[in-house]
């Protein structure tokens, strides 16, 4: 194999790689979309950052770790992330405010109570600390699921 095909296969994989986590998913086998809706916003400034989670590793906070992420301006009409060709299976969605556009979510120093709004599929009741992936974890074993995400404000 030539210096330049190796390269090409490289550049390729780490283009591949990097696409994916900004809301490209890739399926193989059966696969639907997975709908989102955001309702209780505080108001229409800044950015909705949703991440896709496929394991509970990083979720719901390390969007970084997310199958796919994808940011929206909170002043969206219809207010609607769609991840499309997801594989069947089970995933949970996060979502954070991020009123003032600086791409993270604001908590309050050291101690770490979020300051932008916050929420997750399945809305769950957390009494303290975030939400565990199978307390939002969800099935997509259809054409299409529709999530109905609430967020909250500490």
């Amino acid at each position: 194999m030539t210096k330049a095909l190796i390269l090409f296969f490289f550049l390729t994989i780490i283009s591949m790689s990097a696409f994916a986590g900004e809301g490209a998913v890739e399926a193989t086998g059966p696969a639907g979309s997975i709908k989102a809706h955001f309702s209780k916003l505080r108001n229409t400034k800044g950015d909705l950052v949703v991440s896709l989670f496929s394991t509970k590793e990083g979720f719901p906070g390390k969007s970084g770790k997310a199958l796919a992420k994808k940011s929206i301006s909170a002043s969206t009409p219809d207010g609607e992330v769609v991840f499309e060709h997801v594989p069947y299976g089970s995933y949970a969605v996060s979502v954070f405010h991020d009123e003032n556009s600086n791409g993270k979510l604001d908590a309050v120093f050291l101690i770490r109570i979020p300051k932008e709004g916050v929420g997750c599929s399945n809305n769950p009741k957390s009494s303290f600390g975030p939400p565990s992936f199978n307390d939002a974890k969800f099935t997509l074993d259809s054409r299409e699921v529709i999530l109905n995400i609430d967020l909250k404000y500490l």
